[in-house]
C-alpha cells in the first residue's frame, strides 16, 4: 500500500504563498475528474494562441440558443474564459446558473479560469489556483484516506468507534473537517477536508498513533489521495501491489547480502 504522498515541493510552494498572499489562493471546490481537467486546460492553452476577444464577446449569446452544437458551445466557453473582461465572466456565470448538466463540469472550469483571470488583473501577485480531482472547501483540500488493520484482521465495533472518535478529534484540532467514514472488513475509508496550512502526513500519522494507543490494531501505513474516491476493489488491488513490492524489495536486499 502506498505509504504517503510525495507532495513536499507543492506543499512548500503553497506555504510560501499562504504567508505572502493568503488572499490570492483559490481552491477548485467541485469534484471533477482529473482527465477532464487536463483536457480542459490543454484546449484552453491552445485556444489562447489565436484569440480574438471582440469576436468572442460578439458570439457570447450563442451559448443560450440552439444554433450551435455541444462541441461548439464547449469551445465558446473556453474562449470566454480566456477573455479578460467582466462581460465574459458574467456570461459564463449566467450559463453556469442554468445548470446544463451535459457541460456542467466544463462550465465550472471555465468559470473558475475566468474568475482567476479577472482577479489577477486586480492583484499584484498572480493568483495560485489549486485543482484536484476531489476538490475542496475554501482554503481546504479534500482527501480520500484508507487505514487498514495489522494482519488484515476485521475491524470490531470498538475499533470502528475508536477510528471515528480519533479522526473527529484529530481533524477538529487542526481546523479540518471529517465528512464521511465507511468500514469494509479490515479497512476504513475516510473522506475529509484539510487546511492547506496543515501538514497532512503528520496529521494522519498522529491520528493513527492515537488509535493505536487503544489496542495497537492499525497498520502505521495508510493510503491518501486527492485524485478520486477509490472503490473497495481498487483499494485491495493497490494493497496487493504494495505488498508485492515489499516482498520483491526484501528479496533483493537478501540477495545482495548473500
Amino acid at each position: 500500500m502506498a505509504s504517503h504522498m510525495d507532495v513536499s515541493n507543492a506543499y512548500n510552494k503553497i506555504q510560501e504563498q499562504l504567508k505572502k498572499h493568503p488572499e490570492s489562493i483559490a481552491v477548485l471546490e467541485h469534484e471533477i475528474d482529473i482527465a477532464l481537467q487536463i483536457q480542459y486546460f490543454k484546449e484552453s492553452k491552445a485556444i489562447k494562441k489565436e484569440l480574438d476577444s471582440r469576436e468572442v464577446l460578439g458570439s457570447k449569446d450563442l451559448l443560450f440558443g440552439d444554433d450551435i452544437t455541444l462541441e461548439q458551445r464547449r469551445v465558446l466557453l473556453s474562449k470566454l474564459a480566456s477573455v479578460n473582461d467582466v462581460e465574459a465572466y458574467r456570461t459564463i456565470e449566467k450559463y453556469l446558473n442554468l445548470s446544463n448538466e451535459s457541460l456542467k463540469e466544463w462550465t465550472i472550469l471555465a468559470y473558475q479560469e475566468s474568475k482567476m483571470l479577472m482577479e489577477s488583473s486586480l492583484l499584484d501577485q498572480a493568483p495560485l489556483f489549486i485543482s484536484t480531482g476531489l476538490g475542496g472547501k475554501g482554503k481546504k483540500l479534500r482527501y480520500f484516506i484508507v487505514v487498514i488493520t495489522r494482519d488484515k484482521r476485521p475491524l470490531s465495533e470498538l475499533h470502528q468507534s475508536v477510528i471515528r472518535s480519533e479522526f473527529e478529534f484529530g481533524f477538529s484540532g487542526q481546523g479540518a473537517e471529517l465528512e464521511n467514514i465507511d468500514y469494509y472488513g479490515y479497512m476504513a475509508t475516510i473522506t475529509g477536508v484539510v487546511p492547506l496550512s496543515v501538514g497532512l502526513k503528520d496529521l494522519l500519522a498522529g491520528v493513527v498513533d492515537k488509535c493505536n494507543e487503544l489496542g495497537d490494531f492499525l497498520s502505521p501505513s495508510f493510503m491518501v489521495t486527492n485524485v478520486k474516491k477509490m472503490s473497495f476493489e481498487e483499494i485491495e488491488k493497490a494493497i496487493l501491489e504494495y505488498e508485492e513490492r515489499k516482498r520483491n524489495n526484501r528479496a533483493e536486499e537478501n540477495g545482495s547480502e548473500n
